[in-house]
């Protein structure tokens, strides 16, 4: 009996270093063996599929780096250790023009706005102002007893024609909204949208396209040809940067509203030269379209506007007055 209760005695303390080894091993393997718990099924119960055996594996490493690197595109050192930047294709999809500015000038035109079931009168003056370098080209309109509105565009000349810097629209005599030209980094910036878009050289404003497309018309006339078309590139005051193609119509007689006005107004052989007859199509509905008609008196600035918004019913148009 006491030798059993020694041997036993015995058993118990070798025991316990063992017992102790057993249980640093279980944790040691319960750390290295966290590939095997991953082959735990993850389907549930119920979703009918059995779980299948996968023999232990090490787990895969997660490719962050070669991922985020394949994002990187490739950069081509510049000035300073920066990145060349190419020139947006836009600047190269823009014929550059002949051209010859119209001399200074103020017309007047009556003015006609229409719209759902309405319409109203007023009238309008175009001011074109230039000399050698700089140019200020201003149109204020008053429509029955609506407030006046204003867009007044400045600038310079460059070698694609009318270069204009900043377009302001007032009203009741406030600044609105702005288009600015940045012409030496060839960009445009609105103040009523973000960003600074690529312009092409000889973009317009809103309204200086009328300035441009004179000098066009009349370097074209005096050189003797005469284009089927012409296309500007023209910023709007909302943030819209858009392709305006001028086609130039066959010769015919003038709208109504023009005929009292002269000779000139006349497509006739035996008289004057006949206004030059242009149409701005649009490109998709409630885009604005444009029938212009230039007068090669008066150095092919417009004597008669016709602006429209189809399919809705808003027009407004501009015919100069006879005296």
């Amino acid at each position: 009996m006491l030798a059993a209760h020694a041997l036993a005695w015995q058993i118990a303390v070798a025991g316990l270093p063992a017992l102790a080894l057993a249980r640093a091993g279980a944790q040691r393997v319960a750390w290295v063996s966290v590939p095997q718990r991953a082959q735990v099924p993850t389907t549930s119960p119920d979703d009918g599929f059995a779980a299948t055996p996968v023999a232990p594996q090490a787990p895969t490493p997660t490719p962050t780096r070669p991922v985020a690197l394949a994002r990187v595109a490739p950069r081509a050192p510049g000035a300073g250790g920066g990145v060349n930047r190419r020139t947006p294709p836009v600047a190269m999809t823009f014929p550059v023009y002949p051209t010859r500015p119209p001399p200074a000038a103020t017309l007047r035109y009556a003015l006609v706005q229409t719209g759902e079931g309405a319409s109203a009168a007023g009238g309008a003056e175009l001011e074109w102002r230039r000399d050698a370098a700089t140019f200020s080209l201003r149109l204020a309109t008053r429509v029955a007893e609506r407030p006046p509105r204003e867009w007044q565009s400045s600038g310079s000349f460059d070698a694609a024609g009318v270069a204009p810097l900043r377009l302001v629209e007032r009203e009741k005599g406030r600044d609105r909204r702005t288009v600015s030209f940045d012409r030496e980094r060839g960009v445009v910036r609105f103040s009523g949208a973000s960003g600074a878009p690529a312009v092409a050289r000889g973009a317009q404003d809103r309204w200086s396209w009328i300035a441009q497309l004179a000098a066009i018309a009349e370097a074209d006339a005096r050189g003797g040809q005469r284009a089927g078309h012409w296309d500007l590139q023209v910023a709007g005051l909302r943030g819209e940067l858009e392709r305006w193609t001028f086609r130039v119509l066959p010769p015919g007689d003038p709208p109504p509203e023009l005929r009292p006005q002269g000779n000139e107004l006349s497509a006739s052989g035996d008289q004057a030269p006949a206004l030059l007859h242009v149409l701005r199509a649009p490109s998709r509905p409630y885009d604005l379209r444009i029938e212009a008609w230039l007068s090669p008196s008066l150095h092919h600035l417009p004597v008669g506007l016709r602006m429209s918004t189809p399919p809705s019913a808003w027009s407004l148009s501009l015919w100069q007055r006879a005296s």
